[in-house]
């Protein structure tokens, strides 16, 4: 390509990009407690999305989320698809984002179930997930995901749901050949008595303890956390 050529190239790509950072920061989201923010093992890392300055999302992150918007407001599963969903987990109440506020707000739960299916009879909790090789295993993080909208959606709606489902689509080959995970969900009683426990946790002055793992190298709280060793290795 001669310079102008070049240029044309370069001012297409960059209002691309454009439209991918408006697209994922600048839909406004309410300062609560969302349910992905309870579902790892380490609390130490939610809990400084409300006690420090979270910093920018990079690019590769941005390009990540906007795979995962295009694709969840493109493929619906049911009739019942992003549903919000919102609570106050001790009291077992609904409440929508707008009425969290300082003084309930780790009292709060808040989240969007992708799709809600009816399947003979049963109620089963559906999220989609994005992945770039062929699953053995559902992640743990995104069965707690799960088990949380069970909660949430009993009490907004008195529906208990009987089994939860994970759909993995494979941005490599396009989608093709999905893979779907199906497990039976948790009693009501224990998810929330999980959840309680990762709300006192996130209420807490001092930062929960570090669990540390292979993730840690992806935190965005690394450098504030300093995990102790390289981490990248799955196999460590």
């Amino acid at each position: 390509m001669n310079d102008v050529e070049e240029d044309i190239a370069e001012d297409v790509i960059n209002r691309f990009k454009a439209v991918q950072k408006k697209k994922v920061t600048g839909e406004y989201r309410s300062p609560t407690v969302h349910v992905s923010h309870l579902v790892g093992d380490c609390m130490r890392k939610p809990w400084y999305d409300f006690h420090e300055e979270k910093p920018p999302l990079d690019y590769s992150s941005i390009c990540n989320f906007f795979a995962g918007t295009i694709l969840h407001e493109n493929a619906p599963l049911s009739k019942r698809n992003e549903v919000p969903l919102g609570a106050n987990i001790r009291t077992m109440k609904p409440i929508k984002s707008k009425d969290v506020n300082d003084s309930n707000m780790f009292d709060c739960v808040t989240g969007t179930v992708d799709d809600i299916i009816e399947f003979e009879g049963n109620i089963i909790i559906t999220d989609k997930k994005t992945c770039k090789a062929v699953k053995k295993e559902p992640d743990d993080s995104y069965i707690t995901q799960i088990n949380i909208y069970k909660l949430l959606l009993w009490i907004n709606e008195g529906v208990e749901a009987d089994y939860g489902s994970i759909i993995y689509l494979n941005k490599v080959t396009s989608f093709k050949d999905p893979q779907c995970f199906v497990f039976k969900l948790k009693s009501l009683d224990a998810i929330k008595k999980d959840i309680i426990q990762k709300l006192d946790q996130l209420k807490c002055d001092d930062p929960p303890d570090r669990v540390t793992s292979w993730k840690c190298n992806w935190c965005e709280f690394a450098k504030i956390c300093d995990p102790p060793v390289n981490l990248r290795s799955k196999n460590w």
